[in-house]
């Protein structure tokens, strides 16, 4: 059937035999990844887990692999292990599963993002990519049993997605240097040289098993299509596949004749000398059908904080509610103690002291739903993070309660911090946090679901680090965006469409990465150079993440992308639009959303009368460019006024007690 008939199809399959009642099966995914082994088992990568499926299709069994985001499995040649990539502390990092057993080791040092792993034919040794010196993403090669690795390759740029040729004599690869792509053969013996080179993506290479050629997908005309190499004198380049969603994974050759592949939501089969495809069916039950929590709005009481006796006035050319698609003009925001009094038309006024930013933007500060501090983090840097618009931050430390108790304190001022925690580690009889994480798969977290009810009636957000522990658990926040909401044409398949259309569903960003445009401006401000002194890393995406309408709901958290708060969010905001987010919907991922997923949506990220007087007065139109929501020149929290110079200062001086 064409995909245009089959978009209309029901997203849930609701099955029985063999699956109980309520379950849900998807029989497509989004951006799938397949490889197959000597015997003909498949391993597909879906929803952040690993499944395993008969030669001739079937049912997807899960494999425990334990961790969230899991993907791009690879067979070893005897079928014995995966190799397979998952997100460790925000960074992408190889695992070695060992499937007899159904445990799962790590295959590096955990420090550097590693990805795109490949085995040599040997079974002794894994190929990757790592970032880890100053030239960008080299190859690297670790030795299974050790872990010991050693460096391939050091060129400017990046180099990723290698593949042995089943010999394990030759290795071809993708290069990436100023916006350009080669595919890159280097033989045993002989100088490395480009089979392909073009100003567009090239991806996912694979060897035919006889070493006859080489497949790859290359971007042209504004689609994908699968080309092939002849290694042949003179080498030979030639299209073999197109008008198909090709998913950007390397083609899995069963033998010389068979090729199995990703496509149009689907795992499809062909001989290399046919014209046409066929599908290998998958059945994966991925749990309950009651979906996510679809809860109402809450109303939680913000912790208490000192607020400044008298009305501050301020006086602007623009403000931004954080609701409206566009400012009041020429306005005065009337601040009473620590709450908007209201918001009037610009008047001569004598009912407090009034403050004339001239030609300046106020929006709503900036919420941070998700964020990571060092342990050793100064509290005296707690302005420097002011200093970037951040007026409340969700963190899961121990400190918390130490950085909230500080901060709070005009003398050092930093964000309001929120406390999140596990949720393995709270009690419901305790003080309710503000934000719990959960993880695992569906069979493990569908038994914390009443738990996980109990807390949401408390008005306590619920974040998953994968669609499979939200599906089960029934969480209302899921982490990250790394497996992208649409395929390279754009569609969401039955798992993407499962994961974003049941109840009320909210993806934390996690967007933001080495090539988000503008990170290197951000890292070397002023305020940077105080909370990242040497810089941090930042997950990698192979290439820019896009969205298309209708939007995702989105709320901004740096706790993906491995930078502190303040970067970190920005950052974010930045790769939201550089993926195609509109303005608006960009500043209401750090406002209006982070505060409403929070339970605090009529307090925060938005001004009006009665919200909390938190304020980000910045230069420009950040209604137009996002970039100028970084450009902050002073913030309101809690009432009182401070200059982002001023904030600076103060992170700058000795400190007193830490």
């Amino acid at each position: 059937m064409a995909r245009a008939d089959r978009r209309w199809l029901p997203v849930l399959a609701l099955l029985a035999g063999g699956s109980a009642a309520g379950d849900v099966v998807v029989t497509e995914g989004t951006n799938l990844s397949v490889d197959v082994a000597a015997d003909g088992r498949l391993v597909i990568d879906l929803l952040g887990g690993l499944r395993v499926i008969p030669a001739a299709g079937g049912d997807a069994v899960p494999l425990p692999t334990g961790e969230r985001g899991a993907r791009a499995p690879r067979w070893s040649r005897d079928g014995e292990r995966i190799v397979y990539e998952v997100l460790a502390d925000g960074l992408p990092s190889l695992r070695i599963l060992d499937v007899a057993t159904g445990t799962s080791r790590p295959l590096g040092d955990g420090r550097h993002p590693d990805r795109t792993p490949a085995w040599h034919p040997d079974g002794k040794r894994v190929i990757f990519s790592s970032r880890r010196g100053a030239s960008g993403f080299d190859l690297w090669e670790a030795d299974v049993g050790s872990t010991a690795a050693w460096q391939i390759t050091d060129l400017p740029g990046d180099e990723s997605e290698p593949a042995w040729s089943a010999d394990g004599q030759h290795l071809v690869y993708v290069h990436e240097y100023n916006g350009r792509w080669s595919l890159v053969l280097k033989r045993a013996g002989y100088v490395a040289e480009s089979l392909a080179v073009s100003d567009r993506p090239i991806r996912a290479p694979s060897w035919r098993p006889d070493g006859s050629l080489v497949t790859w997908l290359a971007f042209t005309e504004g689609a994908w299509q699968v080309n092939m190499t002849i290694l042949s004198e003179p080498r030979l380049t030639r299209m073999l596949m197109r008008d198909q969603d090709f998913f950007l994974s390397p083609i899995a050759w069963a033998n010389r004749q068979q090729m199995i592949y990703t496509a149009d939501g689907l795992i499809r089969t062909r001989r290399f000398d046919a014209w046409s495809s066929q599908t290998l069916p998958f059945r994966a039950n991925i749990g309950s059908a009651s979906g996510f929590a679809s809860l109402p709005p809450q109303n939680r009481t913000l912790p208490p904080a000192p607020t400044p006796d008298g009305r501050r006035i301020l006086r602007v050319d623009r403000v931004w509610d954080g609701l409206e698609a566009n400012y009041r003009n020429d306005v005065d925001v009337v601040i009473d103690g620590g709450t908007v009094a209201a918001i009037e038309p610009r008047r001569p006024r004598d009912d407090g002291i009034v403050i004339d930013l001239g030609d300046a933007t106020v929006l709503p500060g900036y919420v941070d739903v998700y964020a990571r501090l060092p342990d050793e983090f100064p509290a005296r840097l707690g302005p420097a993070l002011l200093a970037l618009g951040v007026t409340t931050l969700v963190i899961d430390s121990p400190r918390a309660g130490e950085l909230a108790g500080a901060w709070a304190d005009p003398s050092q001022p930093g964000p309001r911090v929120l406390r999140a925690s596990a949720l393995g580690d709270a009690a419901i009889d305790e003080p309710a946090p503000w934000l719990l994480t959960v993880g695992g798969d569906p069979s493990e977290t569908a038994a914390l679901r009443p738990v996980v009810r109990e807390w949401q009636g408390r008005g306590v957000a619920v974040l998953a680090d994968s669609w499979q522990a939200g599906l089960g658990a029934g969480a209302t926040l899921v982490l990250g965006t790394a497996n992208r909401p649409t395929s390279p044409k754009g569609i969401r398949y039955q798992d993407v469409q499962l994961a974003s259309g049941i109840g009320s569903v909210t993806f934390v960003s996690g967007l933001a990465d080495a090539l988000t445009p503008g990170i290197d401006a951000l890292l070397d401000s002023r305020a940077a150079r105080l909370v990242a002194p040497a810089g941090a890393a930042i997950r990698p995406f192979a290439e820019q993440p896009e969205f298309r309408p209708p939007w995702p709901t989105l709320v901004a958290g740096s706790r993906p992308n491995g930078l502190p708060p303040g970067l970190g969010l920005h950052a974010e905001l930045r790769a939201m639009a550089a993926a195609g987010l509109p303005p608006r919907e960009v500043l209401q991922s750090a406002g209006l959303n982070a505060a409403t997923v929070l339970g605090a949506g009529f307090r925060l990220g938005r001004i009006a009368t009665g919200s909390a007087a938190d304020l980000v007065i910045v230069t420009g139109d950040p209604l137009a460019d996002v970039d100028a929501a970084a450009a902050v020149i002073a913030v309101v929290r809690n009432g009182r006024f401070y200059s982002a110079s001023g904030l600076l200062d103060r992170a700058l001086a000795p400190a007193s007690v830490e």
